[in-house]
C-alpha cells in the first residue's frame, strides 16, 4: 500500500488553490512591473492547477526542483519580449502545410493522450523493437514517466512562479492553430516534457538518440508555429526538461538493472 500512503501526502490534493491565491499570483506580476498572464477564455476559467509545481516529484526533493526552476522570461515590456511576439504573429499569418501538420501532430490538447502520452507511444514503438522483458520494459516505462511527471512538476512550478502571458495576450491579432491552453507561458509544457522524454529515451535507446533530440525540437517548435508560446518559452523549456531526465538517467544508471 505504498503508493496509496504516497498520494495521500504527495501535495497533489491542494494543486487546485482558492480565489486568493490566484489573486496573489496577479497582484505579485503587477508589482514587479510585468503584465500578468489572464486568462483568454469567454467565460473567464480559473488557472489549471496553480499548485501543482509544489506536488512531491519521485526523482528529487523539493529545493531540487526550486532549484531546478530557470531564470525569469523575458520582461513584458522589453525590445525582446516585443520581438518574440512577433516572431509568432509571423508564424501565425501565414502558416503552410508543413508547419500546420507539425502543430497537429505535437497538439496533444484536451481528450488526448497529452504530451507524456505521445511520449509513451514514441517509446513503447521502440521498445517492441527491442524484445525487452516484461520486467525491464516496466523499469524503462518507469524512469520514462517518472521523468515526465517531475518535468511537468518543475514546469508548473515555473508557470506561476514568473504568471506570465501567453502570445495571444500580448497581441490579440495572434489566432492560435490549436486553441489557448488556460495557465501560464512560460515555461512551455510541451517542451518540457520532450526535452524529458528525449534524455530518458537517449539513454535507453542510445542508437536513437539523434531521432529523440529531433522530435523533442519539432515538439517544442510546434508550439511557436501554433501561436501558443514564445520562443524563449520552448527552449529554455526543453533544457529544463533535459535538467530533469538527466536524474532518471541518474537512477537508471545506478538502480543495478544494467
Amino acid at each position: 500500500m505504498v503508493a496509496p500512503a504516497k498520494s495521500r501526502t504527495d501535495n497533489a490534493g491542494k494543486a487546485v488553490g482558492t480565489p486568493a491565491d490566484w489573486t496573489n499570483f496577479e497582484t505579485l506580476a503587477t508589482a514587479n512591473g510585468e503584465i500578468p498572464w489572464s486568462s483568454l477564455e469567454v467565460q473567464k476559467r480559473n488557472p489549471m492547477l496553480p499548485f501543482f509545481g509544489n506536488v512531491k516529484a519521485f526523482l528529487f526533493d523539493s529545493m531540487t526542483c526550486v532549484s531546478l526552476r530557470p531564470g525569469p522570461p523575458p520582461s513584458t515590456n522589453s525590445d525582446q519580449m516585443k520581438q518574440e511576439t512577433e516572431e509568432v504573429y509571423n508564424y501565425i499569418k501565414n502558416p503552410d502545410r508543413n508547419q500546420i501538420k507539425t502543430v497537429q501532430f505535437w497538439a496533444d490538447g484536451v481528450g488526448t493522450y497529452t504530451p507524456p502520452g505521445h511520449w509513451d507511444a514514441v517509446a513503447s514503438e521502440d521498445f517492441v523493437k527491442k524484445n525487452y522483458s516484461e520486467v525491464r520494459w516496466a523499469r524503462n516505462m518507469a524512469l520514462l514517466n517518472m521523468a515526465l511527471m517531475d518535468a511537468g512538476i518543475v514546469c508548473w512550478n515555473t508557470k506561476y512562479y514568473y504568471f506570465n502571458p501567453r502570445p495571444t495576450q500580448m497581441n490579440p491579432l495572434i489566432k492560435t492553430l490549436t486553441g489557448i491552453p488556460n495557465f501560464p507561458a512560460y515555461i512551455s509544457g510541451h517542451s518540457t516534457f520532450s526535452g524529458a522524454a528525449a534524455a530518458v529515451l537517449s539513454y535507453i535507446v542510445p542508437e536513437n538518440a539523434e531521432k529523440y533530440q529531433a522530435m523533442a525540437a519539432e515538439a517544442s517548435l510546434s508550439r511557436v508555429i501554433g501561436g501558443i508560446h514564445y520562443r524563449s518559452d520552448c527552449s529554455v523549456g526543453l533544457e529544463v526538461g533535459k535538467n530533469v531526465g538527466n536524474y532518471a538517467v541518474l537512477r537508471g544508471q545506478t538502480d543495478g538493472a544494467n
